[in-house]
């Protein structure tokens, strides 16, 4: 093991900090030996080595999208409905919604696309270059990028990344299997010179090798089998703006991310003006009805306000005749999540597929549309909806039939009426189905679901749950049908989490099947034919031939009915006091909410002013004529596409 230095021995005594050089950064012996021990993946070479006709790529001068009066400073406000029950980044119980903020936009990767031309752009690399055969990319990594813990990113931090996410440690099956399959390799040349190695031939080789992210070793001392318990609670670096402090992770009360001083990122084209508050206070609301009374007293800065009742209610709020509240519509141009009822196949009934075909003919999320949200939102069509050419445009919802869903009902054998009003099997038993949902203002379109389903003659029982809560069962494979929805992202359709037979069963000894817990195939979904579609796409090396899989997949996951497909809203809706600034074009094509792209700012003078005069007894009686503005309520839709 090497000594440290009698300065850094000297200054870790005495509970100051400092950055080390590349070299002086912890290596982990057992990362080490595991190189060793895969000599054909791992790969150590000098820049000697490096093919001598390499095309290297650099900035390609793309436009700036962030804008250049953006000022530092000033801390935001807003809201989470519940605490995420782990912090750590990968492993169980991970895939929650706060992982967004605290890690998804909160790093960078070998390359960037930039947000609204969709061309490679440099993220973590200064250059790259494609071998001819469309195997290989090399890489000059930025000497200027550090962790958020200060430590500088070298190629040893891309290697432990295939060591840390091939471990069976992480108990990550997603991440152990696309760091296995994906990748034939890695080299380090030197430092900051690596290569990335494919398997076959990819369309577009960067779409992969260029999304890999550094992995700090130096964090992951206590690395080992205990990793899910030992660093649950715990903040893993990033190289991104923002950190998040252990006393900054209060359970049930807040999560508080904070701004580096100096961030490397503040000097790059593509990053410089972005992230601009010092502070992202996310402060734990439960009821959202609760949160929007919080933010018309300014409380919170802003909030998406998706709900009707929102959107059109906040008109008649004093701060909004004021032109104190501002109001936005943002059109994206992105996938959109999968929302709707995800139904366990696994369980009894609901391995039945006229079973799942009743149910999507008795959900009416039509009407959930037209009432609960005014007509504001859209039908989902289906699991993989956004991607372009690779969506099968044929295929649409089922909709809501009441003559159909009996049919199916009676296929699955469910022929007789109780006095009830449910169907029911010769041999008793009922069309009863237990329906979860987390305990969001969405449980109250619950009795319209519920109602809808009874004119079919099946019941819905209704399970409200909170929501971290929620994710656990749905995580442990305990549901029946939930109400559901995963991130969408990308620029190709990802089905190997959610639909193939390696993360919906395990065999025991006994030769029997059971639900495989802590995977993203919460439906069970374990077709063979299915399976085969998805690892031909994974393999395939011509775009066009994906394009037909992913039909073909599409139409399968349509016929099996595992997936009842809700609504979603092509954007967002946003309302915000006018202290908080945004570009002209407000937000970038490919932007899901308006944090994610960190564009926007603070002018902290006028933020005082305001937050002052709220506070006064007289509240906005206090305005002055000449304080007012019109009401403010923008529609951003240069990215609309439906």
């Amino acid at each position: 093991m090497k000594l440290l230095s009698p300065l850094i021995a000297w200054l870790i005594l005495f509970g100051l900090s400092t950055e080390l050089s590349a070299q002086e950064v912890f290596t982990d012996p057992r990362a080490t030996a595991y190189y060793k021990s895969k000599p054909e993946f791992f790969q150590f070479k000098t820049l000697a080595d490096l093919p001598s006709n390499l095309q290297w790529q650099t900035d390609p001068l793309e436009p700036v999208f962030a804008d250049p009066r953006a000022q530092r400073g000033g801390e935001l406000n807003f809201f989470l409905n519940n605490t995420p029950p782990v912090l750590r980044r990968v492993g169980p119980n991970s895939n929650h919604s706060f992982r967004d903020s605290a890690y998804d936009t909160n790093d960078f990767s070998l390359l960037s696309m930039h947000p609204n031309s969709l061309r490679w752009i440099p993220g973590l690399a200064t250059a790259w270059a494609v071998s001819e055969d469309g195997l290989t990319a090399y890489f000059k990594l930025n000497p200027a990028v550090r962790f958020t813990d200060g430590q500088p990113v070298s190629a040893d931090d891309y290697l432990y990344t295939f060591y840390f996410y091939q471990s069976p440690w992480i108990n990550a099956p997603w991440y152990n299997d696309f760091y296995h399959r994906e990748f034939a390799g890695i080299t380090k040349y030197d430092d900051y010179t690596i290569a990335l190695h494919l398997p076959s031939k990819k369309p577009d080789p960067l779409y992969i090798l260029g999304s890999i992210s550094p992995t700090p070793r130096q964090f992951f001392k206590d690395f080992g089998p205990d990793y899910c318990q030992v660093y649950s609670e715990k903040f893993q670096p990033t190289t991104g703006a923002y950190t998040i402090a252990p006393e900054d992770f209060i359970r049930g009360q807040s999560i508080t991310l904070s701004r580096l001083p100096q961030w490397w990122g503040d000097t790059e084209r593509y990053t410089a003006k972005r992230f601009n508050v010092d502070k992202i206070h996310f402060k734990v609301i439960r009821e959202v009805d609760k949160a929007y009374q919080i933010f018309q007293q300014g409380g919170l800065d802003l909030m998406l306000l998706g709900l009707p009742k929102f959107w059109y209610g906040i008109n008649d709020s004093k701060a909004y005749q004021a032109g104190l509240i501002h109001k936005a519509r943002f059109f994206n141009d992105v996938p959109r999540p999968p929302l709707g009822l995800y139904i366990n196949t696994l369980k009894p009934l609901l391995d039945q597929v006229d079973v799942r075909i009743g149910l999507q003919h008795a959900t009416d999320f039509q009407r959930v549309i037209d009432t609960f949200y005014r007509g504001d939102y859209e039908r989902l069509n289906q699991f993989n909806q956004g991607y372009g050419e690779f969506t099968n445009p044929t295929i649409k919802a089922r909709k809501y039939n009441p003559t159909l869903a009996r049919a199916a009902f009676a296929r699955a054998g469910f022929t007789e009426r109780g006095t009830d009003g449910i169907l029911k099997r010769p041999d008793g038993v009922r069309l009863s189905i237990r329906l979860t949902i987390d305990d969001s203002d969405r449980r109250k379109f619950l009795p319209t679901l519920i109602e809808s389903a009874y004119a079919c003659g099946l019941e819905y029982r209704p399970e409200v749950l909170e929501p971290t809560t929620m994710y656990r069962k749905v995580m442990e494979k305990n549901h029946e049908v939930c109400f559901w929805a995963w991130s969408a992202s990308g620029l190709q359709p990802e089905l190997w989490q959610s639909h193939h037979s390696d993360n919906a069963v395990e065999q025991l000894p006994s030769g029997a099947l059971i639900a495989k817990r802590q995977t993203n195939n919460i439906t069970g979904t374990h077709l063979p034919e299915l399976s085969q579609l998805i690892d031909d796409f994974r393999r395939s090396t011509d775009k066009a031939e994906m394009i037909k899989i992913s039909f073909q997949a599409q139409q399968i996951i349509h016929d099996e009915a595992s997936f009842i497909p809700g609504f979603c809203i092509p954007g967002y809706r946003l309302g915000y006091w006018r202290w908080l600034k945004w570009p002209e074009h407000f937000d970038v094509r490919t932007s899901d909410n308006p944090l994610s792209s960190g564009l926007f700012w603070i002018d902290s003078n006028e933020k005082a002013y305001w937050q002052k005069l709220l506070q006064s007894p007289l509240g906005l009686e206090n305005l002055k004529p000449d304080e007012k503005t019109p009401p403010s309520n923008q529609t951003f839709d240069r990215w609309r596409t439906e």
